[in-house]
């Protein structure tokens, strides 16, 4: 009796056996699937990050256009209005970007700042030549005392 009971088990197995391998390639092809989606998609991070790496930043954009001591200005203004500069670097940006402004010189960027009501001041000097030398206004005046 205890064969035919292992011949039943047996018959059992066998009459299962092709319904798990049913369900086991299925299990297989839903995880195949989601591995395939799973890799897809870091694929797709990976290349905007890459896209993002190689894009300059507003800030970068704005430099590369500013002339005459621009970069000053901007760093000054930076420093004295960092919470504006943050909202104005973009637009200033964009209209780089859609060709309408090509180059801002330190003077203009600092007139721009001023028409605004934001109070920037650069330090400058007057230097004048004297004897192939450069030497401040000041001490000019002061030697011919």
């Amino acid at each position: 009796m205890s064969e035919s009971a292992g011949d039943k088990d047996k018959g059992e197995k066998s009459s299962d056996d092709p319904d798990l391998k049913m369900l086991n390639a299925r299990r297989m092809l839903e995880l195949r699937k989601r591995m395939n989606q799973e890799i897809a998609k870091k694929n797709e991070e990976e290349q905007r990050a890459e896209r993002m790496k190689n894009q300059p930043t507003d800030r970068e954009v704005l430099l590369k256009s500013l002339r005459d001591r621009g970069d000053e200005v901007l760093a000054i203004a930076e420093a004295a209005y960092p919470r504006e500069l943050r909202m104005m670097i973009p637009q200033l940006a964009m209209l780089i970007k859609q060709g309408k402004i090509t180059t801002i010189s330190g003077g203009e960027l600092l007139q721009f700042f001023r028409s605004l009501g934001m109070r920037v001041s650069v330090n400058t000097s007057i230097s004048v030549e004297d004897h192939g030398k450069f030497v401040s206004l000041a001490d000019k005046l002061k030697q011919e005392k």
